[in-house]
């Protein structure tokens, strides 16, 4: 897989640029967030586990059919040698016009600094129900899954 040359100085901004990849369905910079390293992995909200390039590209194809809105919720990170954990629930909708999430979930994503600056090692969603969103014992702190 090609990969950009272009740096990532932040964890933000990879960040950043996967939002706007998702709601763009914009395949090829989504891929070019992702560690070169064929170890990658993404857990998508359905169960679905992808393993290495050729499996993301596959599955983000499909996933990227569509336009994807997250509206993060709640966020936490920790930063540690080279490593960032970021931690965030997110309400799902499939058009900015629609202004009610279609569901919610929870993401880790951890970030990786290599050659190319940050980029995205491992990506992990799962889906959670509105009323847990709403506890005050879970949202904002359910814990890196």
């Amino acid at each position: 897989m090609p990969r950009s040359a272009r740096l990532f100085h932040d964890v933000e901004e990879v960040i950043e640029n996967w939002y706007t990849c998702l709601l763009k369905c914009d395949l090829e910079n989504a891929l070019n967030l992702w560690f070169e390293e064929d170890t990658v992995t993404c857990i998508l909200p359905d169960g679905v586990r992808l393993n290495g390039h050729n499996e993301l590209r596959l599955g983000l194809k499909d996933l990227m059919k569509n336009s994807i809105v997250l509206d993060t919720l709640t966020v936490t990170s920790h930063t540690y040698m080279g490593t960032t954990f970021v931690d965030s629930t997110e309400a799902v909708r499939f058009s900015k016009n629609v202004l009610e999430p279609s569901f919610y979930m929870h993401m880790t994503m951890i970030l990786v600094q290599g050659s190319l600056g940050w980029r995205i090692a491992h990506l992990h969603y799962s889906q959670v129900s509105k009323e847990f969103i709403q506890s005050p014992s879970i949202a904002g702190d359910h814990g890196f899954h």
